[in-house]
């Protein structure tokens, strides 16, 4: 596989790009804005009721880390999003075993998959029953709807995560559905999600109007 990261000697594949910033807070690091990445998996699994508290990238073992990264080589979906949190629970819990049917499913996988990097040209999120739309527009309906403000600079979207989240674990499943697959299109067409905490609409206005 020609596209692989090596990280203190180790060779990972490259994270599927429907992960977006996700894939860097579960393997990389673990920040503050961590409760974004819980809902987002909450969301894709179907579990909003799921915690990623006492998780720490850092406290991966190498087993675990070598799983995560051929779960997170694939597509973003529900299975991939239970098996993202099943590593989780095993580091909160303090061990460094992993799932060994998960671990018989994903390692294989990993070899087969070809280079994760983003495509030439930007991956559109189509409806049901509707033509390719903007990857933005999704987002930016559902960010109006929900009156959440939303700030563009170049290819970076400005959103309030503590308030993403708080959508993303809405007890509305058709909301949470259709906000995560509008996650997943940004991140498909290169966009990525930028914390802006306390964001105001006339905030966002201004900073999209010096894009423009």
């Amino acid at each position: 596989m020609a596209d692989l990261k090596n990280i203190d000697g180790h060779f990972f594949p490259a994270a599927h790009p429907g992960w977006g910033a996700f894939a860097e807070e579960l393997f990389h690091y673990t920040s503050r804005y961590y409760k974004t990445t819980e809902a987002f998996l909450g969301s894709l699994a179907g579990l909003p009721r799921f915690s990623m508290t006492g998780y720490s990238a850092a406290r991966l073992s190498d087993e675990q880390r070598s799983l995560l990264g051929a779960v997170l080589a694939s597509p973003p979906e529900r299975e991939t999003a239970l098996a993202v949190m099943s590593v989780v629970e095993y580091v909160c819990s303090g061990s460094a075993d992993v799932d060994e049917r998960l671990a018989d499913t994903f390692a294989p996988v990993a070899d087969a998959l070809p280079p994760a990097d983003l495509p030439e040209h930007p991956v559109h999120f189509t409806a049901e029953g509707e033509g390719d739309v903007d990857p933005l527009d999704p987002f930016m309906s559902l960010a109006d709807r929900l009156l959440m403000p939303v700030a563009l600079r170049d290819r970076h979207v400005e959103v309030s995560l503590r308030e993403l989240a708080k959508h993303l674990q809405s007890p509305n499943s058709t909301l949470r559905t259709n906000l995560h697959n509008a996650i997943i299109a940004l991140h498909n067409a290169g966009y990525v999600l930028r914390n802006h905490p306390h964001l105001t609409h006339c905030e966002a206005d201004e900073i999209s109007r010096r894009r423009n």
